[in-house]
């Protein structure tokens, strides 16, 4: 059974966190903000800038670093990066994290979600935080339902599931201790 972590962006380590227990149970996925608190193993950047600051700092050296393919020239065609396909037009807010449950579940039979809230929206007059809202929700519940064979496990969630979450036979939710505890 291939197991791997996935770590939103903004997700703080808590003061109880064991990441020696973490890693032994599978590797951490998640976007170039999260590598320096939970030394995350496989780093996913989509932003051309940053990723050309991390590349001068042969970032790629301590991590597997992942660029979009459509990067990879433009940044002169890095060693030791790996490549993913597939571009994104829609607005959204943090897409390394839709990138890094991609990557992550194509590699895995279950996927643990950190920091992850898949809560129904809040009410809100912007506009636009609504709309990349609803893409990014969009993008995960589609991911989900076309990942039959993956089981996506959301651990400590932040609150009820939103109600297009909650028909998905192949995502439940479950505590860290739980997920400790079972997979270890």
């Amino acid at each position: 059974m291939r197991v791997a972590w996935v770590v939103a962006t903004g997700h703080a380590v808590g003061a109880d966190t064991n990441l020696n227990a973490i890693k032994a149970i599978g590797p951490i996925w998640g976007s170039h903000e999260t590598w320096r608190a939970w030394s995350t193993d496989n780093v996913v950047c989509h932003d051309r800038t940053r990723a050309r600051e991390l590349l001068d700092r042969a970032f790629q050296a301590v991590c597997n670093f992942y660029l979009p393919r459509t990067q990879y020239e433009f940044l002169q065609r890095p060693i030791g990066v790996k490549l993913y396909e597939g571009d994104f037009s829609m607005e959204v807010d943090a897409i390394e994290d839709i990138v890094s449950l991609h990557l992550a579940a194509a590699q895995s039979d279950i996927v643990l979600m950190l920091g992850f809230n898949l809560s129904p929206l809040e009410s809100t007059t912007d506009r636009l935080a609504a709309h990349k809202w609803r893409n990014r929700h969009g993008l995960m519940r589609g991911l989900m339902a076309n990942s039959g064979q993956t089981q996506w496990v959301l651990v400590d969630p932040a609150g009820d599931l939103d109600k297009a979450y909650q028909t998905l036979p192949n995502l439940t939710c479950d505590t860290m201790a739980n997920a400790l505890q079972l997979l270890a």
